[in-house]
């Protein structure tokens, strides 16, 4: 590693306002802005955006994986559960506008609500986690999914412009939708009796 690429890492790594050991940062691209925490072992793609707003605040526990792209806007809280995985392109925000006044969006009044993510959750690419939204642990979103309602544990979802529950992964007898997204499933591995 050349002195301007240790240089660059070092001042990369005083941007976080924790950083557990045995992080892997890109070589690439990445904006932290604001009060962001990393827990040990997580690994974070290029091009990657962390941003906060005010007192806001992004927290993602040990052994995260962030995808390239993936975007996290906080004005309150964004806290990721451990071993989660969110893939690349993923978008989390705590913050929305309410669109129903004449007022331009800008000055419409802000939804602000916390986002929470459990642990060993995936959140495959192109998803998208709406301000309130609590996932529980071991859930999985399926790639290109809009979630504006909480997920409990072990449920699997898929849907654009709502996401629904399509599956769960340990309870055989709440698994009667999948025939309709089987081919879906099977194309991400999912639905396969082990």
């Amino acid at each position: 590693m050349s002195f301007i690429s240790k240089w660059r890492m070092a001042r990369l790594r005083r941007q976080f306002a924790r950083l557990g050991p045995g992080c892997r940062l890109p070589e690439g691209p990445i904006e932290i802005k604001g009060h962001v925490e990393l827990g040990a072992g997580c690994v974070i793609g290029g091009n990657v955006l962390l941003r906060t707003h005010r007192e806001g605040a992004i927290v993602l526990g040990d052994g995260v994986e962030l995808g390239d792209y993936a975007m996290i806007h906080a004005n309150q809280e964004v806290r990721i559960g451990d071993e989660t995985y969110v893939a690349p392109y993923c978008v989390l925000r705590d913050l929305n506008h309410w669109f129903y006044t004449e007022d331009h969006w800008r000055v419409s009044p802000p939804i602000i609500k916390p986002i929470r993510i459990g642990k060993g959750c995936f959140l495959g690419p192109h998803c998208y986690v709406m301000p309130g939204v609590t996932i529980g642990d071991g859930a999985v979103v399926i790639p290109g999914s809009v979630v504006n309602r909480d997920i409990g544990e072990n449920e699997v979802w898929a849907g654009a412009p709502t996401a629904r529950i399509i599956a769960h992964r340990t309870a055989p007898e709440r698994r009667g939708s999948l025939k309709r997204h089987e081919a879906l499933l099977k194309l991400y591995g999912f639905g396969e009796e082990r």
